[in-house]
């Protein structure tokens, strides 16, 4: 009864293991090169988005104004990259409303590099136009395969999938699962087939704990995608018409309240917006306050400003804030940092370039075993 249960477990990891390879082998290498996203694409294109250093850099309310002007039907804009050397360009997001796609889903993403000095367009496009950034048409890959919310629950059940696949190899090597931990399982490279077969336990065993995080916390940011709300078409935006107080002067009392706060992302709105009951009419600089360990997101802490009048409307600390969480919640609050790979920081992130090709590697290598089982099987049942 045993033997063929495990008959019947690994040809469905063997099956799922093709099925997942394929998709994988594409958000693998994409989840891979997001690691080092930003500084990967800075280097490519460094002679587009360089800049000569001068005196003095404009205001950033003078910056958002040029992206507003462009895009006058966006929802909003976020400030991505600022500026920290000298000669870099500072980078703003932009989310254009589309009334065919869902208000929880920002579908239409555009960027624009913009020189700080004089506050020339350096470079603009939409995430989906692979000709001018490679790197960045791959972070909304790997968000959505680049087919909107039908790229999402694609995603999103594609991963489901590969949790199953992981549960059914645990159950199939399970005698040599804490072996291969302490390293007791030697690889014996007789042939391809023993040497493979050896390196597919191992790297199966030391990802399937990475797997799984990554799994779960990718899960967390798509679910909604497995729900009807998801597919309602949004209502028109109400835009936010009035006059806007400085976000310079809201990023000078940002450093009063938290005294080298390290600023990640600046989101300024440009409409009045309720998303999944955030209330995103307001402008935010999201970061980490001095202190913040590593594992928790680099943009969990945030000051919320009312964008007409700078008036402080919330503040969170994220160290304070993770104290009040009972441990499941906890690790909720920490789960993206393992999809990002910064839970440890420049050493889990080099780490998670591996990590990310991992999969593919398992599920190619795996139905090739698979696959030379069944050729040498067969020829004995006949």
């Amino acid at each position: 009864m045993a033997a063929s249960v495990n008959k019947v477990l690994f040809k469905i990891h063997s099956w799922l293991g093709l099925f997942n390879g394929v998709w994988l082998l594409f958000l693998g290498i994409t989840g891979s090169l997001l690691v080092f996203n930003s500084e990967l694409d800075a280097w490519i294109h460094k002679d587009i988005l360089s800049v000569q250093p001068q005196q003095q850099r404009l205001p950033v309310d003078s910056l958002y104004k040029i992206v507003r002007a462009k895009y006058p039907t966006a929802m909003g804009t976020t400030i991505i990259h600022f500026p920290k050397e000298k000669t870099d360009c500072i980078s703003f997001r932009i989310y254009v409303e589309d009334l065919n796609a869902p208000a929880q889903r920002w579908d239409e993403m555009y960027y624009m590099d913009i020189n700080p000095y004089n506050g020339k367009i350096l470079r603009e496009g939409n995430y989906k136009d692979i000709s001018k950034s490679f790197l960045l048409w791959c972070s909304t890959f790997h968000w959505n395969l680049q087919f909107g919310n039908i790229g999402v629950l694609i995603v999103t059940i594609a991963g489901i999938l590969l949790f199953i696949n992981i549960l059914t190899g645990i159950i199939i090597y399970r005698k040599y699962f804490f072996k291969a931990l302490i390293f007791r399982a030697p690889v014996k490279w007789k042939n391809w087939r023993t040497g493979t077969s050896g390196l597919h336990r191992y790297i199966g065993v030391w990802s399937i704990v990475f797997n799984i995080l990554i799994f779960y916390s990718g899960l967390q940011m798509t679910w909604m995608s497995l729900t009807k709300d998801y597919y309602k078409k949004p209502e028109p935006l109400q835009y936010n018409n009035g006059q806007y107080a400085s976000i310079d002067a809201m990023m000078n009392d940002v450093q009063k309240i938290f005294p080298g706060f390290r600023q990640k992302y600046f989101y300024i709105p440009f409409s009045k917006v309720i998303m999944n009951g955030t209330n995103m009419s307001y402008a935010s600089e999201m970061g980490s306050v001095p202190g913040t360990p590593s594992i928790i997101p680099t943009s969990n802490s945030h000051i919320d400003f009312d964008v007409n009048t700078g008036k402080v409307v919330a503040t969170v600390n994220a160290n304070d804030e993770i104290k009040e969480k009972n441990l499941w919640e906890k690790f909720n609050y920490i789960a993206y940092s393992f999809h990002a790979g910064t839970f440890l920081g420049i050493f889990s992130r080099v780490l998670y370039v591996f990590v990310g090709i991992a999969p593919a590697f398992l599920s190619l290598s795996g139905f090739m075993l698979w696959w030379r089982r069944k050729k040498i099987i067969k020829p004995h049942l006949i």
